[in-house]
């Protein structure tokens, strides 16, 4: 069952581009190091120092491995200083998806 982490967080407007910089880096190891593992970060376009980002794991086996990679919030050492406030995170477990195939229910 897949998982989904999701962390909202603020940067320095000074550090934009230093944040964004450590993101890339951070994604960069996720996509090359972890199999079973996405991160993706989005900007709030009305508010470009405002980030969402989404983890997510294929399977416990693969939460397991990033963990031990990663650490629970690696990005949040990465930017601590340049973070405004905490990080927000939430997990969530997938429900079901338009990316989903259809299964016919047995009657």
């Amino acid at each position: 069952m897949a998982v989904l982490t999701i962390a909202r967080f603020e940067v320095r407007p000074e550090a934009h581009a230093e944040a964004e910089r450590a993101m890339h880096e951070f994604a960069s190891h996720v996509r090359t190091q972890l199999p079973g593992s996405s991160w993706t970060v989005y900007r709030d376009p009305r508010a470009p120092t405002h980030y969402t980002a989404m983890l997510r794991v294929d399977d416990v086996a693969a939460a397991a491995r990033h963990r031990a990679a990663t650490g629970t919030l690696a990005f949040e050492a990465a930017l601590g200083p340049l973070l405004v406030g905490a990080v927000e995170v939430v997990e969530c477990e997938l429900v079901t998806s338009s990316d989903l195939q259809r299964r016919h229910r047995g009657r």
